[in-house]
């Protein structure tokens, strides 16, 4: 439905789902009847829409490296990472050269990379120590260094 954000989503659907049921059992327990629960029913489906809706405004998805206007964007779902840098053919491998910037709460990273028409390869690192294969890529190479290398083709 919404990406990234379906597990944010779907928590916040089950927590209301549970508070609406432990309310309509209290609410039974406390009238004996089920007349005012049925009045909460329509009420606590708008609050599902409303959530629903809210959790897919603006959301942004991990995809493979895209094309924009001024470059190439690469992003990547970090959820545990309080910094993260792309790294490639494009500059020099220079750990600290394309920094990329949290989008969202749920670890999604981003950057644009300025490149020319031709072929990279590239790689993540996330908190300056673990290197990330890229998740998604037109094609992945061997770096014979024990990782691999995700490919990306500008035309």
């Amino acid at each position: 439905m919404c990406g990234d954000r379906i597990a944010n989503w779907e928590f916040r659907f089950f927590y209301s789902l549970r508070i609406l049921i432990s309310t309509s059992l209290h609410r039974v327990a406390q009238l004996g009847t089920l007349t005012r629960m049925s009045k909460m029913v329509p009420r606590f489906v708008i609050v599902l829409l409303f959530i629903g809706l809210s959790a897919c405004a603006q959301t942004m998805k991990p995809e493979l490296p895209k094309r924009v206007s001024g470059g190439v964007r690469f992003t990547l779902l970090a959820p545990d990472a309080t910094e993260v840098f792309v790294m490639g053919s494009f500059n020099s491998w220079s750990k600290g050269a394309t920094p990329m910037k949290a989008i969202d709460r749920n670890g999604l990273w981003s950057a644009e990379v300025p490149l020319n028409e031709g072929e990279y390869t590239f790689i993540y690192l996330v908190n300056g120590t673990r290197w990330v294969t890229p998740p998604m890529a037109e094609d992945f190479v061997t770096d014979g260094f024990g990782h691999t290398n995700g490919v990306v083709v500008v035309r």
